[in-house]
């Protein structure tokens, strides 16, 4: 079992920035575990014909993907974004909120089993609690069957078989389903009519908020003091979405105080595992207009309008505004001063609105565009004193076919996901953020794709193959001895920068994820101090930063001689002290 770099219960938050228990500085880098998990039996690991398993069955299938879940550990990362399903927690009403029923125990026992293998890869876990446009029966998932919103008016739909342009555009359900949109509004008021289970009146946002936190309890109590957990934190609701109401007063009311009873049934049971809260889920997106009377998703037509729209062929998104009305006042901050992660998702909506008519974007408009974008979202986190997590992003494989007009180096081979992904990473090291890469699924499928509404983001192929590799597996500091000041990697010459300031912490090291396996059979290192250890069965490199300067750096490469103008000009402006070198093999 590889042993953790860091002890989670020992994690502190500083600022906008995670510190370990020796004052160094944390970047968590990680990927969702994921789709398989939005249908039954909601676990990240079950073959796709089944939809119930067992104990014994769980444990023989994951020794049949378990060199695929190694990938996990050799691509670098540290943390595992666990979608986790409140339907599987609370099929049935739980009358009993201070414990949880039977068949949570049993699906957290599962859950426990999958934790465990993720820890023999140094992972740690972010327990998200999973849900798209509510339901199943409206191409979703997460809620339960009770916790829909049906009564005499509202009957629940009868199913049928979606058309691909209905799957491809889900996320406009929540805007023109009315069950969903029902559903929602009835969560957040925390005020159900369900007639099929005898429900009125009854408070649903409560039931969730009241199983997260007897979830983290059942959890802490499996794991003990003795092997302590690897759980960093929770997120309690993925994307929530206002449904029609108000936006400043669904951020500043309904999420708040969501947020604040999550934040109170955890702390009950669990005062060291961060919260990780999300604006509304398209505070980053405007929705134009026209979605209001947007063609019926059951006729094809709707491809064709959106390929004739005059709007850039942008019918659906437009870059908008980013704006949050998530609290911002000392009362709702000092709930989650000490554990408190602002946890934000980012898809352009250009990209994606062109990709459903099979139209590439610009690439050289998104490097032009993004850094601002993501200086704001960043932004957003900081002002609030909350830890930035981008806990979504990713690229489509479908879009490998697009020819995308960035510049035609070999290394992007003019592919729209490649270049799409390596812009997006690039964002993630030019503002230090911790992130996870949306997704990792063991069973996706040429036909089906990721088995959820014909979304294809995993990267992992349908023969468990790593066709971007290369892209995702990326140099970065784990752990760093001063405050991370710069962050590069270019994919084309693999020439990869650290750059720290300040005071150094302790004698403890600096840890570089080195992705030898997949860039570096050899490399050369240069360094502004001369303290360097490679760990090549971990792939991570120990280095000790130079305790009198202000500004320490390495510099990692290929075994050749550094062409400096590769490097950003920060780096350049520091090479004069960067005289340190050493190649390993």
């Amino acid at each position: 079992m590889s042993k953790l770099i860091f002890d989670i219960k020992r994690i502190i938050k500083e600022g906008d920035w995670f510190r370990d228990n020796h004052g160094r500085y944390l970047l968590f880098r990680g990927v969702n575990f994921a789709s398989r998990s939005k249908l039954p039996p909601y676990l990240p690991i079950a073959p796709l014909d089944v939809s119930h398993i067992n104990y014994v069955e769980l444990q023989e299938e994951i020794k049949n993907v378990g060199k695929h879940l190694d990938h996990l550990k050799d691509l670098g990362f540290n943390v595992i974004r666990l979608l986790i399903m409140w339907k599987a927690l609370e099929p049935v009403p739980n009358p009993h909120l201070d414990e949880l029923l039977p068949e949570a125990k049993i699906y957290l026992d599962m859950i426990k089993v999958i934790i465990d293998k993720l820890r023999e890869r140094r992972l740690f876990v972010i327990l998200d609690f999973h849900q798209d446009i509510a339901h199943e029966i409206c191409g979703g998932d997460g809620f339960p069957d009770w916790a829909l919103a049906n009564d005499e008016s509202h009957l629940k739909p009868i199913t049928s078989p979606l058309l691909d342009i209905q799957k491809r555009t889900w996320y406009l359900s929540y805007y023109i389903n009315h069950l969903v949109k029902r559903t929602l509004r009835s969560f957040w008021n925390n005020s159900l009519i369900n007639t099929e289970f005898n429900l009125e009146n009854y408070p649903v946002r409560t039931h969730l908020e009241k199983t997260i936190g007897q979830t983290v309890k059942y959890l802490d109590q499996l794991y003990g003091d003795v092997e302590g957990p690897i759980i960093i934190g929770v997120e309690p609701f993925n994307e929530p979405h206002q449904v029609g109401l108000d936006r400043n007063d669904f951020e500043s009311r309904f999420l708040r105080e969501f947020y604040i009873n999550v934040f109170n049934e955890i702390r009950k049971v669990d005062d060291k595992v961060f919260i990780f809260i999300e604006p509304r889920a398209d505070w980053n997106v405007n929705m134009l207009p026209q979605i209001s009377s947007v063609i019926d998703l059951t006729k094809e037509p709707l491809l064709k309008e959106i390929e004739s729209s005059s709007i850039d062929n942008n019918l659906i998104f437009n870059q908008g505004e980013i704006s949050t009305f998530l609290p911002t006042d000392s009362e709702f901050l000092e709930s989650f001063k000490e554990q408190g992660v602002f946890s934000f998702h980012y898809y352009d909506p250009q990209t994606i609105s062109r990709s459903l008519v099979n139209l590439a974007d610009d690439m050289n408009k998104k490097k032009m565009e993004w850094p601002s974008l993501f200086q704001k979202m960043k932004k957003e986190a900081v002002v609030r004193n909350l830890i930035p997590f981008l806990t979504e992003f990713g690229s489509s494989n479908d879009w490998k076919n697009l020819q995308t007009n960035l510049e035609p180096i070999e290394v992007y081979k003019r592919e729209q996901t490649r270049a799409y992904m390596d812009l997006q990473f690039k964002q993630i090291e030019d503002f230090l953020l911790n992130s996870a890469y949306w997704n990792f699924d063991l069973y996706n499928t040429e036909d089906e794709k990721d088995n959820w509404n014909l979304e294809n983001f995993s990267i992992l192929d349908s023969t468990r193959d790593l066709p971007n590799y290369d892209i995702v597996a990326r140099p970065y500091p784990i752990c760093s001895s001063a405050k991370p000041k710069l962050l590069f990697f270019d994919l084309k010459s693999r020439y990869a920068t650290i750059m720290l300031e300040g005071q150094v912490q302790e004698d403890k090291p600096t840890i570089i994820y080195i992705p030898a396996k997949y860039h570096y059979p050899s490399f050369r290192t240069r360094a502004t101090s001369s303290e360097i250890q490679w760990i090549k069965l971990e792939q991570l490199l120990y280095w000790y930063p130079d305790k009198n300067k202000q500004f320490n750096q390495i510099i990692i490469a290929p075994e050749q001689d550094l062409d400096i103008n590769i490097l950003p000009a920060q780096a350049r402006e520091l090479l004069n002290d960067t005289i340190y070198t050493f190649i390993f093999n």
